[in-house]
């Protein structure tokens, strides 16, 4: 290589800066060492990358675009080195994380995001998917962490968010046209959706009857298209589902009880090591910290 990482370094501070001397002075270098290395660098390189306008140095179009290409390189240098220190100190270099789909997409990218915008040398790997259990997520996945629904006796849990669930069909579906609400024996007649994962080894899935007709399916989403289909109804995420039910599409199904159901989510923590400030964070955003939200 003709030029260096260092010099490509100092040129992005001269720029950023705007001079020579603000630049040493960030750099702790002199300046004669910062004029010298971009001399070099001009040098090595044969075409000319700044130009100095009165008190401040300016880009060249040449130098524009050679700088352009070198930053990316500069930013992976940085996290790289950003990731040794945290290596050296004990911290995480990856952080394995498993959600359960019912939680929020919108809650859990934010924190992803803030999580990496705080730790960016922390690689944060997501397995997201139906009826999770913590157990198999851990001896079997290598999870940090684990958003589920499903308790486990042997790690520290923490409910996070009790999600409502409303039995619901098309507007136009025949339990709807029942002048009395519905018994068992009328939801008997007609397709369930119901929702069933085997992520983790063995099949979970929703509660029904044995006698019930049921159409399976692994996703949330699949389950909202199969109930707006009018094929079938079924208990869904008010929260997934609530423009829908704005809009009038799909209607509440008439249950004398039961109509409502909740799955409340809990982080569970293979071990919530204090000393680990990565996973301390990342726990926190996801809200460890916070009360028992309903929604």
């Amino acid at each position: 290589m003709k030029s260096t990482l260092d010099e490509w370094e100092i040129l992005q501070a001269i720029v950023q800066l705007g001079g020579f001397a603000p630049a040493a002075h960030h750099l702790n270098r002199s300046q004669s060492t910062i004029s010298y290395a971009i001399a070099r660098l001009q040098d090595r390189l044969g075409i000319r990358l700044l130009e100095v306008k009165g008190r401040k140095a300016h880009l060249t179009e040449a130098g524009r675009v050679l700088l352009g290409d070198a930053e990316p390189h500069l930013a992976g240098f940085q996290q790289l080195e950003h990731r040794a220190r945290a290596l050296s100190s004990g911290g995480e270099s990856e952080i394995r994380l498993s959600v359960d789909s019912i939680y929020p997409n919108e809650r859990l990218f934010a924190a992803l995001f803030e999580f990496t915008r705080r730790f960016p040398y922390v690689h944060p790997k997501l397995r997201h998917a139906t009826f999770l259990s913590s157990e198999a997520e851990f001896s079997a996945h290598g999870a940090h962490l684990c958003i589920t629904a499903l308790m486990s006796r042997d790690y520290y849990a923490k409910s996070v968010l009790e999600i409502k669930l409303l039995a619901v069909a098309r507007r136009d579906h025949p339990l709807h046209s029942l002048r009395r609400p519905a018994s068992r024996g009328d939801l008997i007649h007609h397709t369930i959706v119901t929702i069933e994962g085997a992520a983790s080894g063995g099949g979970k899935r929703q509660p029904r009857s044995p006698a019930q007709r049921f159409l399976s399916v692994t996703t949330i989403e699949a389950a909202i298209d199969a109930v707006r289909s009018g094929l079938c109804f079924g208990w869904l995420p008010v929260y997934r589902i609530q423009p829908h039910l704005d809009s009038g599409e799909l209607l509440p199904v008439r249950i004398p009880a039961g109509g409502t159901r909740e799955v409340r989510l809990n982080i569970i923590c293979k071990d919530l090591n204090p000393s680990s400030r990565e996973l301390s964070a990342l726990a926190e955003l996801l809200g460890i910290n916070r009360d028992l939200e309903l929604i």
